[in-house]
């Protein structure tokens, strides 16, 4: 596969040397010089110098042949842009990091294949390993302002024996895994010891939703 990585620092110099041990077509653009240079001397794959955002600098990296584009530059407009001219371009797969969580709605709307809120990645891996057992984080959505997550209802449950319709308050059960199958929720749905519930929540709820449990 041909990969064009668009900023060669920390994240995107890990993720090209990732893609060519894997035998992949990397070519990486860079716009700092002294980064460039020491990328082309470490990495066995086409550097470019200068701003992945001018027309040029892709068409130098072949992308009309490219078969997926990595926007990972520190700046959300540059990888705006970037994702703009692939999109001209019809890239196949258009992957773009976000860096504010502000911005994450714009990107959507773009229509491009994947954005990656790398702040939001961090907060979710350490709010992960806070968890409490039985319980387990899902995802952060609605710009952070909600949790999905796993829980397991508790013997001693405030909401074991409750149909979903008489304890949805402010949240939302998605699902429930019930002796290995899933169970579609209905308003009469009867919440049992042991289920495990997939939840979405307001953050601000999330303390006293999980004490429910």
């Amino acid at each position: 596969m041909k990969i064009i990585i668009a900023g060669g620092g920390a994240i995107g110099s890990k993720l090209a040397e990732l893609c060519v041990k894997e035998k992949h077509d990397v070519v990486i653009a860079e716009k700092d010089d002294k980064i460039a240079e020491k990328l082309g001397e470490t990495l066995d794959a086409l550097v470019l110098k200068g701003d992945a955002s001018e027309r040029k600098i892709l068409m130098d990296g072949d992308i009309e042949h490219a078969d997926a584009l990595v926007a990972m530059t520190g700046d959300d407009k540059t990888n705006l842009m970037i994702c703009e001219v692939a999109k001209d371009f019809k890239v196949p797969k258009i992957v773009a990091r976000v860096n504010d969580t502000e911005s994450e709605e714009v990107f959507m709307k773009l229509g491009i294949t994947a954005s990656i809120n790398t702040t939001t990645s961090v907060v979710f891996a350490f709010k992960k390993a806070l968890e409490k057992s039985g319980e387990r984080l899902l995802s952060l959505v609605a710009g952070e302002k909600a949790e999905v997550f796993e829980k397991v209802v508790s013997k001693n449950s405030k909401i074991s024996g409750k149909k979903v319709s008489e304890i949805q308050n402010n949240f939302i059960i998605g699902a429930a895994h019930r002796n290995g199958e899933l169970i579609k929720i209905k308003p009469d749905t009867v919440i049992r010891e042991g289920d495990i519930l997939v939840v979405c929540v307001p953050v601000e709820e999330v303390k006293r939703v999980t004490g429910l449990f």
